[in-house]
């Protein structure tokens, strides 16, 4: 089995409410039909998620140093890291963090992008989202890569 050569970089956490999710915000989460335009700026400005995940990579002036990596274990910690300050309502049933970041690890080590999305109040009022997007990426693939790893 062949192993992709690429690294990581991670986005968020981002909290809010469910409704942003809603079809009708769709606008507000995806940029616009030149890179210049005043819908593609705002979605570049915003910490929304985006509704594709290669469009993170948009966002430069939200990629960091700290977290862009070229091993394994830099993402694995930060999603357990974030996802331990930022924990779900305890009343709602989710996988573990030991069984995600089993997931994951796969799902990184072959190209993939992850997204953790859960809800974190019971009432449903409080959603958190926090990515680790592969570089390059390869369904973005005219998206440049927005920080080189050293």
């Amino acid at each position: 089995m062949t192993l992709v050569t690429h690294h990581w970089h991670g986005y968020g956490p981002w909290a809010g409410p469910h409704q942003t999710f809603e079809t009708k915000n769709d606008h507000v989460r995806r940029p616009g039909e030149t890179p210049g335009d005043a819908a593609t700026v705002a979605f570049i400005r915003a910490s929304t998620p985006p509704l594709y995940n290669g469009h993170y990579l948009l966002r430069r002036d939200q990629t960091a140093r700290e977290r862009t990596w070229t091993d394994i274990q830099g993402p694995l910690a930060w999603l357990a890291d974030t996802y331990a300050q930022q924990p779900p309502d305890p009343q709602l049933s989710y996988l573990d963090v030991a069984a995600r970041l089993e997931h994951t690890s796969d799902s990184l080590r072959h190209g993939s992008d992850t997204i953790w999305h859960y809800t974190a109040s019971l009432n449903g009022n409080r959603v958190v989202v926090f990515s680790v997007i592969c570089c390059p990426h390869r369904f973005a693939t005219t998206v440049p890569c927005p920080l080189p790893p050293n």
